[in-house]
């Protein structure tokens, strides 16, 4: 298998090492084998995941024997690309798809996901927890006997409140989830988000990724290559790396999802069981968003968009003095906020496929550069596609990766605009 240093083009790749890996020790390298790999990242599930194609004739499944205890030691880089690579242990759980070939050989798909998950899988906690949630947090990802025993960096987004609950048998990704649910950060958003990415393991809130410096920029266009002075092309690498391959827009907007779900506003209903008092309060999407940050600077709707606060009903509890020393222990005052904030994060969401580079990951903050597809004339100064160029962060993304090359299939998010919705036409 090719382990060049020299970067040949764009979405050049170097896998270096793919390995199998029983309980005692017993490995067998299959790099050569290998067809195809896929690594996936989300911000919005807890683990990595990922799945190899293999054709060999090596009878693995006899040989070690193959029965769900193994696990995967990968590798992959690309050439020239320092500190940056798609590399670690991971665990084998499912083998899927094989088939016998007429040459003595099988293919078939092995499915691996980050070895945290075993924990999870395996552990029910009965425990009362409390404290600032994001010291909670690293807890939960490194301790042996309730957390997911971890010993991956972690990256936590410092919290504005503390917590006290009762863990009835949760797991710990359960209990990260209802942190997430419940925290809030210090400029009073509560949008945090618990995910794994080559770095580690993070929490952290959409509002801290949305100020992160910029990665990459990506462009939408009919470049090919740079044109020299004496009129010949040349391939310009790291050019080749800013276009994107394909794009598709699922959903430009829906209005009716929007507001169904609570983004736009809500009205919710508490009633404290303890005091026998319930309040209502009403949430609009508009009236903090000069106070939040973002990725860029307008809001995604005018000031005119139609809603009402009863268009999204929620039924929230509270349980004022459960716990000596705290008052009200749930997430009733933040809960419309958090369901607004997440689902704006997605409201704008774009697919693209891009050549890949093992240093993409989820989180990051990127670029998107467009251009409007109507008709241009010689008015037109900037014939930028306001609506779908700007920041977003990838939500999602999937490196796929074979003998020859690497591409990156991004899921993209934006919760704001470039436009101004409110300008006069």
């Amino acid at each position: 298998m090719k382990t060049s240093q020299q970067l040949r083009f764009a979405g050049d790749v170097s896998i270096n090492k793919v390995q199998i890996v029983t309980p005692t020790g017993f490995y067998q390298d299959i790099t050569a084998q290998v067809l195809n790999i896929q690594f996936y990242e989300d911000i919005f599930a807890p683990f990595i995941t990922g799945s190899i194609v293999v054709r060999e004739s090596f009878d693995l499944i006899n040989l070690f024997p193959f029965v769900g205890e193994e696990y995967l030691d990968l590798d992959v880089t690309t050439p020239t690309l320092k500190d940056s690579s798609i590399k670690g242990r991971y665990y084998i759980y499912k083998l899927t798809d094989r088939e016998h070939l007429g040459d003595k050989s099988v293919v078939y798909q092995i499915h691996f996901i980050s070895i945290e998950s075993l924990a999870d899988l395996n552990k029910k906690v009965s425990k009362t927890f409390s404290g600032k949630i994001s010291d909670l947090v690293e807890a939960f990802v490194k301790d042996k006997n309730y957390g997911l025993e971890s010993e991956k960096k972690i990256i936590v987004e410092p919290t504005n409140n503390s917590v006290k609950y009762i863990s009835n048998y949760w797991s710990p990704i359960k209990n990260l989830n209802y942190l997430s649910d419940t925290a809030v950060n210090k400029n009073k958003t509560p949008n945090y988000v618990f995910f794994e990415n080559r770095d580690g393991f993070y929490f952290i809130s959409l509002e801290r990724l949305y100020q992160n410096t910029v990665t990459s920029e990506f462009v939408y266009d009919k470049y090919t290559r740079d044109k020299l002075p004496d009129g010949r092309d040349v391939r310009n690498v790291n050019q080749d790396y800013k276009r994107i391959l394909s794009i598709s827009i699922p959903v430009a907007h829906d209005y009716m999802d929007r507001l169904r779900n609570g983004m736009l506003a809500s009205r919710q209903f508490s009633y404290d069981i303890t005091k026998k008092t319930y309040n209502v309060k009403n949430y609009n999407m508009l009236d903090r968003f000069n106070d939040q940050k973002h990725l860029n600077k307008f809001p995604i709707n005018s000031n005119k968009v139609i809603f009402r606060n009863n268009s999204t009903m929620i039924i929230y509890p509270k349980n004022y003095g459960n716990f000596n020393g705290f008052g009200d222990v749930t997430a009733a005052h933040s809960n419309q906020e958090r369901i607004s904030t997440l689902k704006l994060a997605e409201a704008n969401k774009i697919n693209i496929t891009v050549p890949g580079r093992t240093d993409y990951t989820v989180g990051q903050k990127i670029a998107i550069i467009l251009y409007r597809v109507e008709p241009a004339s010689k008015k037109d100064q900037d014939l930028t596609d306001k609506m779908f160029s700007g920041y977003y962060i990838v939500a999602a993304i999937n490196h796929v990766i074979d003998k020859e090359k690497h591409e990156c299939y991004m899921e993209l998010i934006k919760e704001s605009s470039q436009m101004n919705m409110n300008r006069n036409k």
